[in-house]
């Protein structure tokens, strides 16, 4: 990333027998979002459309919780919540991105301004990048850019979620 921003990535897998909670694949790895994440292609909580991207409909939500033992910069204030509202990539079908919100001073949900953007490597993965900061238009194009410029291994299916 041009401005020193560090681009991660990072695998979740569905855990067998349910619809919406993806476990981190590596455990041990050093990992800014929560080890389990409800990924969900519907509105899991009430939304309220107000601000930027409120003329777009959302593709679904990305929801976690910290746990005690993890440590995240992310995990600032109880009840260490993480939210994101997920949009489709227009010109990328079967990407999805967001921008992570967290659990502020007061308890409600801040925007942080990193960006996630999440595809599926197959039926049971979810493949996640997270950009610190990079929660802005010129971020996901570049993202968007290394992705398109072969950064990858894989390439999407249709997004699941």
């Amino acid at each position: 990333m041009s401005d020193k921003r560090k681009l991660q990535v990072a695998s979740y897998s569905l855990k067998q027998g349910t619809a919406t909670s993806y476990y981190l694949e590596d455990s041990n790895a050093v990992w800014p979002l929560p080890r389990r994440l409800s990924i969900s292609s519907n509105d899991m909580t009430h939304v309220v459309r107000a601000g930027r991207m409120n003329y777009r409909k959302s593709v679904g939500q990305l929801i976690g919780g910290f746990t005690r033992e993890e440590t995240s910069p992310l995990k600032a204030y109880k009840p260490f919540k993480l939210r994101t509202q997920l949009w489709e990539v227009d010109g990328h079908p079967g990407l999805a991105y967001g921008t992570t919100g967290i659990t502020n001073l007061q308890g409600k949900i801040s925007d942080t301004g990193d960006l996630v953007l999440l595809y599926n490597v197959d039926e049971r993965t979810i493949k996640i990048y997270f950009v610190e900061g990079a929660g802005t238009p010129d971020g996901l194009a570049e993202v968007l850019k290394l992705i398109d410029e072969g950064k990858r291994t894989s390439q999407p299916t249709p997004l699941r979620i």
